[in-house]
């Protein structure tokens, strides 16, 4: 039974991010940030990143403010596993969206996971 209800509620709420990501026409591009590895002989970085580009996915815009002069805002954005490679996300990872016209980066500054018996909705609070 528990596992029907997991399956059931995974799929709720990939309908729902779904429907609402293209009712609302919002659109993601969601970098996940790869394992870095150091070069010896040639003295590099190297982080092979994945792109998932043209998610709809909802955003809630939840509040800006003003720090030192400059405005701060920040965002609620929904998605499931699946829209992601079924990754976890993490706080290096990025977000990119359209805001007032402009792409913008935001930065993961929390992740709300909803599971039972799998992983079924992610809620990224960015920072941009």
């Amino acid at each position: 039974m528990a596992g029907q209800l997991d399956s059931l509620l995974k799929s709720v709420a990939k309908q729902i991010v779904s429907d609402l990501g293209n009712s609302l026409d919002t659109t993601i591009t969601y970098v996940k940030k790869g394992i870095s590895s150091y070069n010896v002989d040639t003295g590099e970085q190297i982080t092979v990143d994945t792109t998932y580009s043209d998610i709809k996915a909802p955003i809630e815009f939840i509040r800006s403010s003003e720090d030192d002069n400059r405005e701060i805002r920040q965002a609620k954005i929904y998605i499931t596993p699946d829209l992601i490679g079924d990754n976890q996300p993490n706080l290096e990872d990025e977000v990119s969206f359209s805001y007032a016209g402009s792409t913008v980066t935001g930065i993961i500054t929390d992740i709300d996971t909803k599971r039972g018996g799998q992983t079924y909705l992610f809620t990224l609070f960015v920072r941009f």
